[in-house]
């Protein structure tokens, strides 16, 4: 494209100005070419533009040529300029381009700069052809509130793009299971003002990373791609002095560990009164990290040992053949009992079975269950599996929550803010399954869960109450598991010298370094 440029003569109206302007005739070429940048310039006359996207561009020359005579009887006092045309397209040949003559070879110099300038202000190559910005990689965490799609729209993906990039991931992850803090991976392609969605990365779990690609033909790609972990075992003892959940995080025990281990414990330990200052604990568990060495996950406890008083009470995670999985004492039986005495974590035991006289009502009367202190909206499991019989208000109870477990047990929750999604008398529940929340309705001074015990109807302490014990390892099941135990035992002390540590109290070993323990 050529554009023909006229430049136009001032009239200077002050005689100031002409001798500054006469001035600039003699200048450095460089100061000329600042000057005639800064100079002010002619509007141009208009001529028709082509509409290309949002950016009008020209389609035809913008100054018309002006007639040199008229300009120089417009500016007498200057001596008129002549012009020649100049074609402005390529900026790195701008030097090449014919300018105007002076006269003077100052002159000539300094208004290369100035056809440079010029030429880059219309490089209409910048606005019809595109240029690319390049590959983008996003990484989004999740926030209240957020969909996949919503995230996708904001990161200026094409909404067919997106629709199509989902239904692809679809078949491995269901978007709506997306979790706040979970991060993404957005690969955006820019080209100039267009957007395009390449690619998508989400882990679901430390197990995989779902990457959905774009392919040739506008169509996405969804590929489960496996994560390599390492396991690690990770042993920790120590003393109890102030609780079980402060000590055990002191010695590098997570809280994600220690409550499945709790609820293992509730069967047969009262954490309210049973852990003492002085008492002990041992804990083995696995640790997963990334090939770069950060912490993937933490795994269950697959070894603890509590020693309340004269009371030692290891147990041991176990398969059995048929795949029943659960922790063992040492002779083989299941820690797990028909029911949790406490159905409910880190609460304090605020009030016992028995006679009491009635915050409220202000006489004696008896309390037929137990009350635990917890703040309003803490989790209360089911004590058992079982069947709900009630789920709703109830008298002095409040919101209420009563579970048949078999022909003879029952339990009851009373004084509950609210109840479990889904949970409607009928429902079937499992031992450890949360049913409602803590809370403080019907006859209550202050957040608490009333737990009670029923026994053919009739409540009983659930404290004190005799319940059916687990299963009993036999055969081939119980020849493994004591394989199982002395390989467990063995690993701990090995791990903890690798720590370097050791155990508070060592278990007694024979002279191969076996435990003696029965």
């Amino acid at each position: 494209m050529r554009l023909t440029l006229a430049v136009y003569v001032y009239v200077t109206l002050v005689a100031g100005v002409a001798a500054a302007a006469t001035d600039l005739t003699t200048a450095d070429p460089e100061d000329s070419a600042v000057a005639a940048i800064a100079a002010p310039v002619p509007v141009p006359v208009a001529e028709p533009v082509a509409e290309i996207g949002d950016v009008p561009v020209a389609d035809g020359p913008r100054l018309a040529q002006a007639d040199t005579d008229e300009a120089a009887e417009a500016a007498a006092p200057v001596a008129p300029t002549v012009t020649e045309t100049v074609e402005a397209i390529d900026p790195d040949t701008a030097s090449d381009v014919p300018v105007a003559a002076s006269g003077e070879e100052d002159a000539e110099d300094s208004a290369a700069p100035l056809a440079s300038v010029l030429a880059l202000s219309v490089a209409d190559s910048l606005l019809t052809e595109p240029y690319a910005i390049g590959t983008e990689r996003r990484s989004v965490t999740v926030a209240s509130g957020n969909t996949l799609l919503g995230i996708l729209g904001d990161a200026g993906a094409p909404r067919a793009e997106a629709h199509a990039l989902i239904a692809a991931l679809e078949e491995y992850y269901d978007p709506r299971d997306l979790q706040i803090g979970q991060e993404l991976t957005l690969i955006l392609e820019h080209t100039g003002q267009d957007t395009t969605l390449v690619g998508l990365e989400i882990m679901p779990d430390v197990e995989a990373t779902i990457q959905v690609t774009r392919q040739d033909d506008a169509s996405y790609v969804a590929e489960p791609i496996a994560t390599t972990l390492e396991e690690r075992p990770v042993a920790a003892s120590g003393e109890i002095s102030s609780s079980l959940a402060a000590d055990t995080g002191a010695a590098g025990v997570p809280y994600s560990v220690l409550v499945p281990l709790v609820r293992a414990y509730s069967y047969t330990v009262d954490f309210q009164r049973d852990i003492q200052p002085g008492d002990l604990f041992e804990i083995l568990f696995q640790r997963a990290y990334f090939e770069d060495g950060t912490v993937a996950r933490d795994d269950e406890v697959s070894y603890a040992r509590l020693q309340l008083g004269d009371r030692d009470l290891p147990v041991y995670l176990f398969e059995a053949s048929d795949g029943f999985i659960d922790y063992f004492d040492r002779d083989g039986l299941s820690v797990r009992r028909a029911l949790l005495r406490t159905p409910i974590d880190g609460a304090r035991l605020s009030s016992g079975f028995g006679y009491r006289r009635h915050p409220i009502l202000g006489y004696t009367r008896m309390h037929r269950g137990v009350d635990f202190a917890a703040p309003t909206g803490t989790p209360v499991f089911a004590a058992g599996d079982g069947v709900v019989e009630m789920a709703g208000p109830y008298a002095g109870y409040g919101n209420y929550v009563r579970i048949r477990h078999n022909g003879q047990l029952g339990t009851a929750y009373g004084h509950l803010s609210r109840f479990a999604r889904g949970l409607t008398a009928g429902a079937r529940v499992r031992q450890g399954e949360v049913i409602a929340y803590v809370g403080s309705t019907g006859l209550s001074t202050g957040p608490h869960l009333h737990y009670e015990v029923l026994v053919n109807g009739t409540q009983v302490n659930p404290l004190s109450v005799d319940l059916p014990t687990g299963r009993q390892l036999t055969g081939d099941d119980m020849v493994a598991f004591r394989e199982r135990v002395d390989e467990v035992d063995a690993l701990f002390r090995a791990t903890l010298r690798a720590q370097g540590q050791f155990a508070e109290t060592p278990q007694e070993t024979d002279e191969d370094g076996g435990s003696s323990a029965q």
